[in-house]
């Protein structure tokens, strides 16, 4: 019984939400009160709606309600409780239920927190939101409902997918979505400003607070996913280029050029069609994601569905929102241009350069990523472009962006003087240039130019980055440590630590790749091996048992200089239902290194194919991206001073 009401409450919502988008209508008829009341309890309504529908589907699975179709392909008796509400979430009908609940969740706060945004612009916002609401709601209740019954009722379901049976994923897939839907709110503002006419600075420092929170989730999401590939998958990597890892990683790129053009146009009050496009591209983006993801077109750890219907579907609505938006941004936006004078060594200069360099980045990778499909549909034979493609187009594109983060901290608005500028960054570059140079021929007796080129240009941040935020702590302070701390403006806390943040990543992604080593043998019982400066030993194999898996786990203990360090227990895991083979690699995680051990196959009885893995700094990739959190989290509440529009 309880399913039907989710069906119906879905159902329900779906109506409202074509009385919410019916709205954008009515203008000439209703009053401005009216509406926005009408739009802001109906946005309530329907997030209250979905929110109980969801909670049902959870209720399904804690309860193993197997009549469900998705509960039966998804769950079983034996799989842990926390795994069972991850559950809810494990497949494409549940992940797209979640993905509606998230989308109605960022359309109830709009009107919550709209601020100065004014009544008519916040109801076009709602009204659009309907929409998007409106096809997804469709989507489910027509060809990915979650309540659909089986018949006959099995009396166990099939169980979750092995490689989501992670405490990684039951935070990973909501923290992504977050961000990812989270795109749907300078979108729906961008399209709400066009159909209007008019836009206001003060609104931009509002749209800014909305894309830094969703940037911040979609960060955390991607580093997440990284984090639990490196841990999980046991081949000792963090980034497949992956076409859906680069579906969830193309938004990111458009929202964080969208980021530093909102900059822009809030200080300056130019550069607003440009945010106003990026706005609609990067949603275009995340609607482009779902559509790789739940086509069944790619090849994909983490696709989710093979029906060629709910890709066309989705493929249907996406055209119809990129084009109809395009249209409208090209018929209107020139209302929404306007002209400052500025220098090229000015502030707006360099992040327009950064912009650029972003966007290019953006569709090279998007290229690369479709290149397959295009060349696949028109009989141009398969074609596969692989990881060399994207990291050399890749770092070849963002060596510009990194090298212009430390002038367009240290530039002024409208014009700079160079030579000062010169002066300044010279001594900072030169300064990074020696410590890159002495660590590398010293620490690692090595000349790779690549990597001096990386370290160079992620030292050259830290450090120009690390300055700026101290001299605006000398120029503030007071005998009080804490309250000359609070005075600092957050958004220059937020940029120094989000740049620092990427500096400390581009080391330890730079340092990691060149100077791994790793070992693939075959190791017997009581078998040594000596990997950098650490001696392995593989001391045995025992039996484990837990409720839905058995596990052959291995026993290595770590010598340095003769004297025990740690000891691992990398396992090799069978999963009870579907019989699935899964690797959980043991890692010892250093600030200077991670040395990562996984049991391969067991050749004999007392044979087994071990890999090991010596990565140095991997860690700073986190602590950076970390940082770059943190950062966001003070962006989110920091205030920039802009100029009026007029």
């Amino acid at each position: 019984m309880i399913t039907e009401i989710g069906n119906l409450f879905l159902s329900i919502s779906a109506t409202l939400s074509l009385c919410m988008f019916s709205i954008i209508f009515l203008k000439k008829f209703i009053d401005v009160d009216l509406r926005y009341a009408f739009c802001k309890n109906l946005s309530f309504i329907v997030l209250s709606l979905i929110f109980l529908s969801f909670s049902f589907l959870v209720y399904a699975f804690l309860i193993d309600d197997f009549s469900l179709r998705y509960v039966a392909s998804n769950s079983n008796i034996s799989l842990e409780n926390i795994y069972k509400f991850s559950a809810v979430w494990g497949a494409h009908e549940g992940s797209i239920l979640l993905w509606v609940l998230i989308l109605s969740l960022w359309s109830a706060c709009i009107p919550l927190f709209s601020g100065k945004i004014p009544k008519r612009i916040v109801i076009d916002m709602i009204s659009i939101m309907g929409v998007l609401l409106l096809f997804f709601l469709v989507f489910i209740l027509f060809s990915s409902n979650p309540f659909d019954r089986i018949f006959p009722i099995p009396l166990n379901g099939k169980d979750l997918n092995p490689l989501l049976q992670d405490p990684g994923l039951i935070i990973h897939p909501p923290l992504l979505y977050i961000g990812y839907v989270g795109t749907s709110v300078p979108f729906v503002f961008a399209v709400a400003v066009l159909i209007d006419g008019h836009i206001e600075t003060e609104w931009i420092s509002w749209l800014r607070k909305w894309v830094i929170s969703s940037w911040v989730f979609l960060t955390i999401g991607i580093s997440l996913g990284s984090w639990w590939a490196y841990h999980e998958l046991g081949w000792g990597g963090w980034w497949f280029w992956d076409p859906v890892e680069n579906a969830s990683f193309m938004p990111w790129l458009a929202i964080t050029a969208l980021l530093h053009s909102l900059i822009v146009s809030e200080k300056r009050g130019i550069f607003i069609s440009w945010s106003i496009l990026l706005s609609i591209l990067t949603f275009s983006l995340s609607l482009l994601g779902t559509f790789l993801v739940r086509s069944g077109i790619l090849v994909s750890v983490h696709a989710f569905a093979n029906d060629p219907e709910r890709g066309l579907y989705i493929l249907i609505f996406l055209s119809l929102i990129i084009g109809s938006s395009l249209i409208l941004y090209f018929s209107r936006s020139s209302k929404l241009i306007f002209y400052r004078e500025y220098s090229v060594t000015s502030k707006e200069f360099i992040l327009l350069i950064n912009n650029l360099f972003l966007t290019i980045t953006t569709f090279a990778i998007l290229l690369g990523t479709l290149y397959p499909l295009i060349t696949s549909s028109l009989d141009l034979g398969k074609i596969s472009v692989g990881a060399p493609y994207f990291n050399f187009i890749f770092s070849a594109l963002m060596l510009p962006v990194v090298f212009l983060m430390a002038p367009a901290v240290y530039s002024n608005w409208s014009k700079t003087n160079y030579n000062s500028l010169s002066k300044k960054l010279g001594k900072i570059l030169f300064y990074s240039l020696v410590i890159a140079y002495v660590w590398m021929n010293f620490y690692y007796k090595s000349d790779i130019f690549i990597v001096y080129l990386g370290i160079s240009l992620a030292l050259f941040t830290i450090i120009s980055s690390t300055i700026k935020m101290f001299q605006i702590f000398d120029n503030t302070f007071e005998k009080n440590y804490f309250k000359t701390l609070l005075s600092i403006p957050s958004s220059i806390i937020a940029n120094s630590l989000a740049h620092i943040g990427i500096g400390v990543l581009i080391i330890g992604v730079t340092v990691s790749t060149y100077y791994s080593s790793q070992k693939e043998i075959i190791m017997v019982k009581g078998s040594e091996i000596l990997i950098k400066d650490t001696k392995i030993k593989f001391v045995d194999v025992e039996g484990k048992l837990s409720s839905n898996y058995t596990s052959q786990m291995g026993i290595f203990d770590a010598y340095k200089n003769d004297k025990y360090v740690i000891s691992f227990f990398p396992e090799k895991r069978t999963y009870n239902i579907q019989k699935n083979v899964m690797t959980e690699a043991a890692i010892d995680s250093r600030l200077m290194r991670d040395i990562y051990i996984a049991l391969g196959e067991n050749i004999a009885d007392d044979s087994w194919v071990v890999r090991i893995y010596y990565k140095p700094f991997i860690q700073l990739l986190w602590y950076g991206v970390g940082l770059m959190i943190l950062g966001g989290f003070f962006g989110i509440f920091s205030r920039t001073n802009s100029v009026n529009n007029n």
